[in-house]
């Protein structure tokens, strides 16, 4: 009774793919540990935020941006004080199944934006998922990216992507 016990034991723990590491061939790797899930790395850190407001003065906000759930996960948590009351948060993930970034950006203002996209030569760029044919063209787009500061830019397009017009337009600079 007590082989069989052992031995259906035993089987179980090899088709499941538990057992002691002296059975198993490699470690897996880390979940969210493969170079793609990096690409945001530029975005980690506590920022300044400069931007020209529809008046043409400049205003100044902050915006700090954590690696969370054991580097899964990138929070952002943006804050438009003293320039604008304006608050936000978003969450970004790498989806590795479907090679893409995803986004979900909600705020103060009631907005809830899904986003996707990735890494586009020098720039990392994530587009509003679009519901239907009637939605607007937007994106997001960060350039000019530097270990001490780079340029976002939200952007518009009126002709279904062909040519994209600035909304908005911060300068980031690094405070740690």
């Amino acid at each position: 009774m007590y082989k069989t016990a052992l031995f259906g034991a035993m089987m179980l723990a090899a088709v499941s793919g538990i057992g002691p590491a002296w059975a198993q061939d490699e470690e897996p790797a880390p979940p969210c540990s493969t170079e793609e899930y990096r690409q945001m790395d530029f975005w980690m850190g506590s920022w300044n935020a400069r931007w020209i407001d529809a008046e043409g003065d400049e205003q100044h906000g902050s915006n700090v941006i954590s690696n969370q759930l054991n580097g899964c996960m990138i929070f952002e948590e943006f804050d438009g004080h003293p320039g604008s009351p304006f608050l936000g948060r978003s969450m970004s993930q790498y989806v590795a199944q479907l090679g893409i970034w995803k986004q979900v950006w909600m705020d103060s203002a009631g907005g809830y934006i899904p986003l996707t996209g990735g890494q586009e030569g020098e720039e990392f760029i994530l587009s509003v998922d679009r519901g239907s044919d009637a939605s607007p063209y937007f994106r997001m787009v960060f350039r000019n990216v530097s270990p001490e500061a780079f340029d976002w830019h939200w952007q518009q397009s009126q002709d279904e992507g062909e040519s994209w017009e600035d909304q908005w337009h911060i300068m980031y600079t690094r405070t740690e």
